[in-house]
């Protein structure tokens, strides 16, 4: 079985990728609702949770954790690597990408406060930005859109607009789309930025780099999906079919 987890519903963008991709595995989905946002956690309350959450979803019978949430991969995953027994994969900005194919020499990194502020972010530009300049921006208020199921309101539109709108002056030709969550508002972001822009997205890259450590390993569970949320079962059942195009049942995780 396919592990995935993310402080709420943002994660599903990666879902999607990863269900698309290997549609023979089992995928099960925690969102951990309960202790949203993150970005407003600690290094180590992050870290003390996650790894919680990745032992509970190894008992479950994971083969393999999907770490489908930026600032938990930033403030955890090298501590969840060490103490837990399956393979990991972790979600980070898609700046190599987007610094190696710009051709204005200047992107712009949507990501939560805490991702934008984290060590991990200052050593990914390090690493990838090279000679490419990198405008940091958060996206105030895009959480809570998303796990409302509210992605097309007005209020939608003003705050994504209040964020990409000044963008169109900095000259950017990539934006990369560095929490899980605003994938879910690209639609939005494309209706301000035109065709022309590159909107970068990890989730393909997650779902390859799964079916890379997955390969040659057979499932030991049929094929299907489980969702668990650490907070109300029954406002995650609402906003799934918004989120991911079909209702599905959610079960309740007292972790």
């Amino acid at each position: 079985m396919i592990a995935m987890f993310d402080s709420g519903l943002g994660g599903l963008s990666v879902w999607r990728a990863v269900a698309r991709a290997l549609p023979d595995w089992p995928v099960t989905y925690l969102a951990d609702q309960a202790y949203l946002p993150y970005g407003s956690k600690s290094r180590e309350e992050l870290t003390e949770r996650s790894l919680r959450i990745g032992h509970f979803l190894h008992q479950q019978g994971a083969a393999l954790l999907v770490v489908a949430c930026n600032t938990a991969t930033s403030a955890a995953v090298d501590v969840m690597r060490r103490e837990l027994p399956i393979p990991i994969v972790a979600i980070e900005p898609a700046v190599k990408p987007a610094a190696l194919a710009s051709h204005s020499g200047r992107i712009a990194v949507l990501a939560t406060e805490f991702m934008l502020q984290s060590a991990r972010f200052r050593s990914l530009l390090q690493r990838h930005a090279g000679t490419v300049e990198v405008l940091p921006r958060p996206g105030r208020g895009w959480v809570e859109l998303v796990e409302a199921g509210e992605l097309d309101s007005q209020a939608a539109k003003e705050k994504v607009a209040a964020v990409v709108e000044p963008l169109l002056a900095e000259h950017v030709d990539h934006i990369v789309l560095g929490c899980t969550h605003y994938p879910f508002l690209a639609p939005l972001i494309r209706e301000l930025v035109g065709p022309d822009m590159v909107l970068d997205d990890p989730a393909d890259a997650i779902a390859r780099r799964a079916a890379d450590l997955l390969a040659g390993m057979t499932p030991s569970q049929p094929a299907g999906y489980r969702f668990y949320t650490t907070d109300d079962p029954a406002h995650m059942s609402d906003v799934l079919p918004v989120l991911i195009g079909q209702p599905y049942p959610v079960l309740h995780a007292g972790i």
